[in-house]
């Protein structure tokens, strides 16, 4: 009798976090059970009215690696103190471990400047707001300098919120098809808002720039970037091209920052390493009397440092010869 009893109260709990309520409020901290169908992004339109928000969520939760990624029944804190998880005491194994157990960790790659790389959207990339003029009034601006922005409290905006710059070019073309890849973001710097001054309206200073900044560049919540990327092999195999370039030029070479046509969709992730080959060329054999193929030659290494729905963003890590856009890369597995 006590076992059923028992069993309906954990059913009706279950029942009760699946219909996704917000657990009830205590020591100041409201928690928020995940349901099937959340993410950060819908979670921060609906609690902070603003979607942009969303990585103010993942900093009141550090324990989420990925923000792409939340499972229900993770819990989520919503104010600035974290809930109280419960921490299960385990026993330390008597086994004794030996040097010949432990596997070296996996290669690492460090890139000083993570988050400058830019990368290719699907789409326009939303913004929140865009840098109006600055005091005093100049074109370009640059680290240091006071801006005026059209972001205020109707935004859920803040005194010390930071904020990335950046700039959307015209559309990406494929150089083989020549159909539209998407919309090349170009990271600009970072601001710090100083002064909330109305609900559309606030101060901010620049706080880092990459390259140059001018009146009207755009503005989002600035988003946690990562400067080491571990390496991995892939697990099966993807072939791409490379579509355009950071500096906008033909050619590059080592520690250039490039952008693949292949992504998210094709299972490739931050650390994976590309092989760039150039492309297969035609030559004419006078005793066979045709043109045969020559096979494309290896010429470089790159890893991915991010990854978007259908591209990439890498640097090239070694290279024998300078790479051009067209070229041709796989993945190694």
């Amino acid at each position: 009798m006590y076992i059923r009893i028992i069993l309906a109260l954990l059913m009706l709990t279950g029942m009760a976090l699946a219909q996704g309520s917000p657990p009830p409020v205590s020591d100041n901290t409201t928690i928020y059970v995940v349901k099937p169908g959340d993410s950060l992004w819908k979670l921060s339109n609906r609690f902070y009215g603003n979607s942009l928000l969303w990585p103010r969520l993942w900093e009141l939760n550090p324990y989420i690696d990925n923000p792409s990624l939340i499972y229900p029944g993770d819990v989520l804190a919503l104010k600035s103190k974290q809930p109280n998880i419960p921490v299960v005491k385990i026993e330390p194994n008597t086994h004794k471990v030996s040097f010949q157990d432990i596997e070296p960790p996996p290669p690492i790659y460090y890139y000083s400047r993570g988050g400058t790389e830019g990368f290719i959207a699907p789409g326009v990339w939303a913004h929140m707001g865009t840098i109006l003029t600055s005091e005093p009034p100049k074109m370009l601006l640059g680290t240091g300098d006071i801006v005026f922005t059209n972001v205020g409290s109707k935004n859920g905006v803040r005194t010390g919120d930071k904020f990335t710059i950046f700039r959307s070019s015209k559309q990406s073309l494929h150089p083989i098809t020549g159909q539209r890849v998407g919309y090349k973001v170009a990271i600009q710097g970072e601001l710090e808002i100083i002064e909330v001054l109305g609900k559309r309206k606030s101060t901010a200073i620049i706080t880092a720039s990459y390259r140059e900044i001018s009146r009207g560049a755009r503005i989002r919540p600035h988003e946690p970037f990562v400067k080491e990327v571990v390496e991995r092999k892939g697990t099966e195999r993807v072939d791409g091209y490379i579509i355009d370039t950071k500096n906008n030029i033909e050619l590059t070479g080592r520690g250039d920052i490039i952008y693949l046509d292949v992504g998210d969709i094709h299972s490739v992730i931050p650390g994976n390493i590309f092989s760039i080959y150039t492309r297969p060329r035609k030559s004419y054999d006078p005793d066979a009397r045709k043109n045969v193929t020559i096979p494309g030659t290896l010429i470089s290494k790159i890893i991915v440092l991010d990854v978007q729905e259908n591209t990439s963003t890498g640097i090239i890590t070694q290279s024998s010869r300078q790479i051009q856009i067209g070229n041709i890369v796989s993945l190694d597995i």
